[in-house]
């Protein structure tokens, strides 16, 4: 069986793999983790693994995608 295929955001996404992300949801709400990779459930969302091994979230991944690509501009 092959890999799957992966969709033009996650390729541009893939080089962001296992680098923090910290997003605030809301006031009050934020993120922390790090990018581990891509839900298998949802072509787009991406899986943020939280500083509890255990706990993980899923993000859209255009607003992941964003994210790190702003953090470039920045830097």
């Amino acid at each position: 069986m092959s890999a799957p295929q992966l969709t033009g955001l996650q390729k541009r996404a893939s080089k962001y793999l296992n680098k923090a992300i910290s997003y605030q949801l809301r006031p009050g709400e934020v993120i922390e983790g790090y990018f581990s990779g891509f839900d298998p459930n949802s072509i787009d969302r991406a899986v943020i693994q939280m500083s509890n091994a255990a706990d993980k979230t899923t993000l859209p991944l255009m607003t992941v995608l964003n994210y790190f690509e702003g953090v470039e501009d920045e830097e």
